[in-house]
């Protein structure tokens, strides 16, 4: 024996090195934490047939500056790119300091950056519309499936009452005679669908009556105007007035999740419900902004 080392011990030493060390590699979020913008990620790869273990507390990248940023829904089944940093980056996630390491870890699964958006095939985008340049720039475009969480109620009231505003390119339309509007509040994006049948919308309860029904939705998006009458008084409590159709639901029920007024509510169950005294005969108008269920 020379002590010399062979090739295929080369080898050998080579991949355990590169085994312990990771660049980049696909993954699936798993779960979001949106007060912590961090997320647990199911690495997409095994190592000698076993898969890698779950990444939890990876902070998700959203494009923007300290005081503003470019956000977007982030759920399970989401495809991302995983990064691992040099070096352990615990301290830096807690205080945000650039100080001495907590430890020696380099390139470790337990030092991963999440950033969401990037696509394998089976999982592109339907219906990317064509990309124009000019110069060599294209335009952005805004997906039509935007979390309407994000809807002020005064976006919402100025969408539903279809006022011109030649500076947002709102569509024309007087919402009392009938007309919804299809572009969204100040995007100049047309809905995906609408309608006025009552029947196609909700279904009253007993002694309500609906004089007016308009829905219309962007993909996930959905808005809707109910205009209903009690026949008969409520001195206080929640009144229940109709029942959203099938697939007109709401996916939240909590009250900070989407807009509404005059008093009503959409609950995930389809209820739409309003909450103290009601006048015999009052004429009641629900508006509402909220994700598909």
């Amino acid at each position: 024996m020379n002590g010399s080392v062979t090739p295929a011990e080369l080898m050998a030493l080579k991949e355990e090195i590169m085994s312990s060390l990771h660049c980049a590699m696909p993954g699936t979020v798993e779960s979001f934490d949106v007060q912590t913008q961090t997320a647990s990620v199911r690495p997409a790869a095994r190592r000698k047939g076993i898969p890698l273990p779950l990444l939890r507390d990876v902070p998700v990248f959203f494009p923007g500056t300290r005081d503003s940023a470019l956000t977007f829904p982030v759920s399970p089944g989401e495809e991302c790119l995983l990064v691992f940093a040099d070096f352990d980056i615990d301290r830096w996630a807690e205080t945000g300091s650039g100080d001495e390491p907590d430890s020696g870890r380099r390139h470790d699964l337990s030092d991963a950056f999440a950033f969401v958006g990037f696509r394998s095939r089976p999982g592109a985008l339907a219906d990317l519309p064509p990309q124009p340049s000019f110069f060599g720039i294209s335009p952005v475009d805004v997906s039509h499936t935007h979390d309407s969480r994000y809807y002020t109620e005064t976006e919402t009231n100025t969408l539903l009452a279809g006022k011109a505003d030649t500076g947002h390119k709102h569509k024309t339309g007087d919402i009392t005679s009938g007309t919804l509007a299809l572009d969204r509040g100040g995007t100049g994006q047309a809905a995906t669908g609408s309608t006025e049948n009552i029947a196609d919308i909700a279904a009253a309860e007993s002694g309500v009556t609906i004089t007016a029904a308009q829905y219309a939705w962007w993909g996930k998006v959905a808005m809707v105007r109910l205009v209903l009458t009690k026949k008969t008084a409520v001195n206080s409590g929640t009144t229940t007035l109709c029942t959203m159709a099938t697939g007109k639901r709401p996916k939240f029920n909590a009250m900070a999740e989407w807009a509404w007024n005059s008093g009503g509510q959409i609950l995930s169950n389809g209820r739409v419900q309003v909450n103290g005294a009601i006048s015999a005969n009052a004429s009641l108008t629900i508006l509402s902004t909220y994700v598909l269920a």
